[in-house]
């Protein structure tokens, strides 16, 4: 066999058609290959929207093991972390002639602390079953229970950067999280998620070793992920936590205390009071952050100063004491930050309150970066060693003249990149048709819910059961389920009344079922077959406008008159979302069925037929009269004629849009500058 610096990623390709009886010929995947070999050789930045079922993790891996370089793969959802690691990896370790280690390297908080498991035996006794994991574990990953522990146990005895010894600790060569950074160091590919990753950027690379080229796959998430890495927080259960464990575990003064748990209750009563509503943007200075913010640094101060002489320093007491401070100064050093923006508010932060209860038990306030461009550009594009960047997903592109402006424009991708929107291998006008309903009332009357439902009972009868009813509200989707479950003849559940996981289970096992969900269903999600043959969406995803970040980038951007904020930041979303619900359908080349949109915005505005020119190329329907069944529409002899059944690629009329705007536009590749 050829060596690695000789093999091409067609051999590769070519090994897995040979000896996988799974894997698929697909030239899309090739030609998406080839534009990532072509990004890691040129050292650049590469964008790819790869449609659902090209095999995005093999077009990725393949170039970059080939390279010979030290490459990071970055996914969003547990699921795709377990496809690499379990699947695609191991598949290509079967057949290529060099060995390469891959591994999959989580938070530091998810492994078990040996030290601190042992010391927390000595004050409390743990459950059976806990201890004989502790015992037999191989990698102290929390995961491997088939049981969740107590959270304020779990807090106690995982692995924290606050309170580690390092090579002084006694149980050092036995750590599973500092086994799992040697693994790591060894490996050829480390599978990471997005928070991590972006927490490796932000620590400047003191979590993750140097790696020189980076993947990111469900690309579109890390916005989002970002903006919760770089927040602080502050909560009335956060604090005197803080307040208890300064108190139990450092022998803090019992009057500085009591001060900070008095002065807690009182401001956090006063946030109740002047914010009822369960989530509301702060955007004046809040009366009483900053004496609050000056009490929490007293308590900061004593920590930072104390030097626990009065300790025997037997068994590392002094240190133990002087970590536990340390953990307390981190988490109290976020609350000070969190109280000086609502002292006095910055206009780069978006500051809100949220109450977990109606009476306020338990009430939090949050501060996030109104941009995180900035921050993903410089801590993790600009970062050192870095030599190429690969970002992917099947919903990248928005449309417009650079369909990924929108997501450049997230990230703080600059200059120049290689980008390519490299289409699906499914034939969307034979497998799929697009039902958009004529004359349903507008999204937002009164009259649209009660139409909506009797929409959904008929393209339920058409599709026989087995859909998915997608929901932009909870509310909606429970109006709907409690009004058409009880009569429907098909086995149904809603969202929530089982866990995720679980949901997924029944609907897979039970004969034409039917699934009410809202936004964890739009994605991650993948029924293959007959199961789901139908996708039920009920309007378009625009982002809530109670949303505090969401609210305040509007604003913000219609101060600026380069900026439109529907144009530029909510169609791009809502399409990039919408894409996502539509590709829960189509999920193999042998898959056929319905989709529906049920808002009438779809046809009737002209932004509607800009977000269709983004979904896949599925024929469309205006009406279901004469159809009875998906067999009506996939059977060739059956096919339905006239004005209301209709190819995307042919259905010009007056009233529509012009044929080439009805089709997903195909690959498209090419250099682009941004600035």
């Amino acid at each position: 066999m050829p060596p690695r610096s000789t093999l091409t990623t067609e051999d590769v390709l070519a090994l897995l058609n040979e000896r996988l009886s799974s894997y698929e010929h697909r030239p899309q995947q090739i030609e998406l290959a080839h534009n990532i070999e072509r990004t890691l050789s040129k050292q650049q930045v590469g964008i790819f929207e790869a449609g659902t079922g090209i095999g995005k993790s093999f077009a990725a891996l393949i170039p970059a093991i080939l390279s010979g370089k030290k490459v990071v793969v970055s996914t969003a959802t547990i699921a795709l972390q377990e496809q690499y690691i379990n699947k695609d990896i191991p598949a290509l370790k079967a057949v290529l002639p060099f060995e390469f280690e891959a591994v999959l390297m989580k938070g530091r908080n998810n492994y078990l602390g040996l030290r601190r498991f042992d010391d927390h035996l000595l004050q409390q006794a743990v459950p059976d079953e806990f201890l004989d994991w502790v015992h037999n574990t191989e990698f102290g990953d929390v995961s491997e229970l088939d049981f969740v522990p107590p959270l304020d146990v779990w807090l106690e005895v995982n692995s924290d950067s606050d309170d580690c010894f390092r090579n002084r600790c006694p149980r050092f060569n036995d750590c599973f999280y500092f086994e799992a950074k040697r693994r790591a160091e060894k490996a050829d590919i480390l599978v990471v998620n997005h928070a991590l990753l972006l927490a490796d950027a932000a620590s400047a690379g003191n979590i993750l070793p140097s790696y020189d080229v980076l993947i990111v796959d469900e690309a579109h998430h890390l916005p989002d992920v970002a903006t919760d890495v770089f927040s602080n927080a502050i909560s009335n259960r956060g604090v005197r936590f803080a307040a208890s464990k300064a108190l139990k575990k450092v022998q803090a003064p019992i009057g500085l205390v009591k001060d900070v748990e008095y002065e807690a209750n009182e401001f956090f009563q006063q946030l109740a009071y002047q914010f009822p509503a369960i989530k509301t943007r702060i955007r004046e200075p809040i009366d009483g952050a900053a004496d609050f913010g000056m009490t929490l640094r007293q308590m900061r101060r004593w920590l930072e100063e104390e030097t626990f002489e009065n300790l025997l320093d037997v068994g590392n007491e002094r240190e133990r004491a002087k970590l536990k401070a340390k953990a307390i100064i981190s988490t109290l050093s976020g609350y000070i930050n969190c109280l000086e923006l609502m002292a006095k508010p910055d206009p780069n932060w978006v500051l809100w309150a949220e109450k977990g209860d109606a009476v306020g038990s338990k009430f939090e306030v949050v501060a996030a970066p109104l941009d995180v461009s900035g921050y993903i550009e410089s801590s993790l594009l600009g970062k050192a060693g870095l030599s190429a960047s690969v970002w992917m997903s099947a919903t990248l592109a928005t449309g417009g003249e650079d369909p990924f402006a929108f997501f450049k424009r997230s990230c703080g991708i600059e200059g120049r990149v290689i980008q390519a929107k490299v289409d699906s291998p499914f034939d969307f006008e034979k497998q799929a048709l697009l039902y958009l309903p004529r004359n349903m009332p507008e999204p937002n009357s009164r009259e649209f819910l009660p139409k909506a439902c009797a929409e959904i009972e008929r393209i339920l009868e058409v599709s026989d059961g087995r859909a998915f009813v997608l929901f932009t509200s909870r509310s909606a989707l429970n109006q709907s389920y409690d009004y058409l479950a009880p009569h429907l003849p098909y086995p149904t559940k809603r969202q929530g009344e089982l866990p995720r996981k679980k949901l997924i289970e029944w609907f897979r096992e039970t004969p034409k079922a039917v699934l009410f969900g809202t936004s964890t269903f739009w994605e991650g999600v993948s029924v293959e077959g007959e199961k789901l043959s139908c996708v039920i969406i009920d309007r378009i995803p625009f982002q809530s406008p109670d949303d505090p970040v969401y609210e305040a980038k509007c604003d913000a951007m219609k101060q600026e008159k380069e900026w439109s904020w529907f144009n530029d930041l909510a169609l791009p979303h809502a399409t990039m979302r919408l894409k996502q619900g539509v590709g829960r359908l189509i999920r193999t080349k042998k898959d056929v069925g319905l989709v529906s949109i049920l808002d009438s915005r779809m046809t009737g505005k002209a932004y509607g037929r800009r977000i269709l020119e983004a979904l896949p190329g599925m024929r469309v329907v205006r009406s279901l009269n004469g159809i009875n069944s998906l067999d009506d529409i996939f059977n060739p002899a059956a096919e339905p004629e006239g004005e209301d059944y209709k190819s995307l690629s042919n259905s010009a009329s007056p009233a529509s849009p012009s044929p080439e705007s009805w089709r997903t536009k195909q690959s498209e590749i090419g250099e682009w500058s941004t600035k």
